[in-house]
């Protein structure tokens, strides 16, 4: 099995960021069971570290297999019920690394979260960024989902925004004083 190599890398990145402009397809990419794993790899270990910027090993751990099975379970789940499963390999691999893309873009944003003393009430900045941000994300995976499902924007949009509820629901109900 020949390794991803750099150019590899950085022109799965350019696709997933052009993904996130809401300019290519998660078709638009070859179906490869290597970038695939590599994908949620960056994505586990990224989310990891977004975790870890406010919570200890435990909860970090748990907040990160949580929203990673969620990923995977929902995702599939969805294309099981519509009857296209044969596309979840590249779907999964077009959540995963626009997740990791926007995940990069929003880890200053939960660093300075971090630093913030609880008791100092929230920065208006800080949840303004976090709310366009939140925004973004549910508009990439409606975007995804709308391919996925062949299927309208609008439908794309009703199944990004269970799958963020669910996310949401379940990390603030399991981590309530990690994830709030």
């Amino acid at each position: 099995m020949n390794p991803i190599d750099g150019k590899q890398i950085q022109a799965q990145l350019f696709s997933w960021l052009e993904q996130c402009l809401l300019r290519r397809a998660p078709q638009d990419d070859p179906l490869s069971w290597r970038r695939l794993q590599w994908a949620l790899l960056a994505y586990i270990a990224l989310d990891l570290a977004q975790a870890r910027a406010g919570s200890d090993w435990t909860a970090s751990l748990g907040m990160t297999l949580l929203d990673t099975l969620i990923l995977i379970l929902f995702s599939w789940s969805v294309l099981r019920v519509t009857g296209k499963t044969a596309r979840y390999p590249q779907i999964l691999t077009a959540l995963a690394g626009t997740g990791l893309i926007l995940g990069f873009v929003g880890l200053p944003l939960i660093l300075r979260a971090a630093q913030l003393h609880a008791d100092a009430g929230p920065d208006p900045g800080l949840l303004l960024g976090w709310l366009l941000l939140l925004g973004w994300s549910i508009a990439v995976q409606a975007h995804i989902y709308r391919h996925a499902l062949s299927a309208s924007y609008g439908a794309g949009l009703l199944v990004a925004g269970l799958q963020t509820v669910l996310a949401i629901s379940l990390l603030e109900t399991l981590f309530p004083r990690a994830a709030g």
